[in-house]
């Protein structure tokens, strides 16, 4: 199976921490601005503009101003790589910590911004803490009649996430703090919540009685090869046709890694080349196919 691949570089967590505030960064602030009147397409004066607003934590502005500049001219990296930064920054404030890659965080950001329907249906499998729900959300703040599905168990053990997920999931518990809550405490604070229709249940369950197409489906929820699987067999035929289908930690032999991911089995056997599907792009572990039929 031929993918295109684009290897980057992850952001870790500490990079998201210890921004110093310059005593200065005002005066940047304005200089910018006012650079920017004379000159208002210049992408550097943009980008360091983008990137200030960041150090003063108006990730808004920041974001937004990012995503200006790559509508304008979408080849320029700066602006994506800075992008991605400032969404993990972004859902780190409010606890929303994830496993994406700077790059992953701006794909999946830029991916559903440029989705071409006024109104799109997002169905997102496996949300968490809500660091995806919230950049496709804020992707889609220009769409007001967008549907974002967010479906997932959110099991009040945590008995499905990481160990360190898990044990932070049964510590809010004794506080009388369920996962789900976790979740909607964090849109709230990143006011996407009104955007977002939270499913709490299993996605086979769901499946079972979904009839809506989507332009959309991401696969980020059981990463064992039988949950994946699943996943897929049960809801790639609610991609409309010219409609996309993403999955997270995707790891392919084919593109340089040691072996396939259990994301990785289920696309070559449910994905590949007898399938609807277009042979995929590849983003660190992001893997995006489009429905042909």
């Amino acid at each position: 199976m031929q993918t295109d691949t684009i290897e980057k570089s992850k952001i870790s967590n500490t990079e998201t921490e210890g921004i110093q505030r310059e005593p200065d960064i005002y005066d940047s602030i304005q200089f910018l601005q006012n650079a920017l009147i004379n000159d208002p397409t210049n992408c550097d004066d943009q980008c360091n503009l983008a990137i200030c607003y960041g150090l003063i934590y108006e990730m808004d502005k920041s974001i937004e101003l990012f995503s200006k500049i790559l509508d304008e001219s979408p080849g320029f990296l700066p602006a994506l790589d800075k992008l991605g930064r400032a969404l993990i920054i972004w859902g780190h404030q409010v606890g929303a910590t994830g496993w994406f890659s700077i790059y992953e965080a701006a794909y999946l950001y830029r991916l559903v911004r440029e989705l071409e329907n006024p109104a799109p249906v997002i169905i997102e499998l496996g949300s968490c803490f809500g660091l995806s729900s919230m950049i496709i959300a804020k992707a889609l703040s220009n769409k007001p009649d967008a549907l974002i599905y967010c479906i997932d168990a959110w099991e009040e053990d945590g008995s499905s996430v990481s160990q360190d997920t898990r044990e932070f999931v049964q510590d809010k518990a004794k506080s009388n703090i369920s996962f789900f809550e976790i979740f909607q405490n964090n849109m709230k604070e990143f006011n996407v919540d009104h955007q977002l229709i939270p499913i709490k249940a299993y996605t086979s369950d769901v499946a079972k009685i979904w009839t809506q197409e989507a332009d959309l489906i991401f696969v980020d929820a059981d990463h064992s090869y039988e949950g994946v699987c699943n996943d897929v067999s049960d809801w790639k035929d609610c991609v409309k046709v010219g409609g996309q289908i993403l999955l997270h930690d995707v790891k392919l032999e084919c593109a340089g890694s040691d072996e396939d991911s259990a994301p990785g089995r289920v696309v070559n056997e449910l994905l590949g080349e007898n399938s609807n599907f277009s042979s995929g792009t590849l983003v660190d572990s992001l893997y995006l196919a489009e429905r042909l039929r």
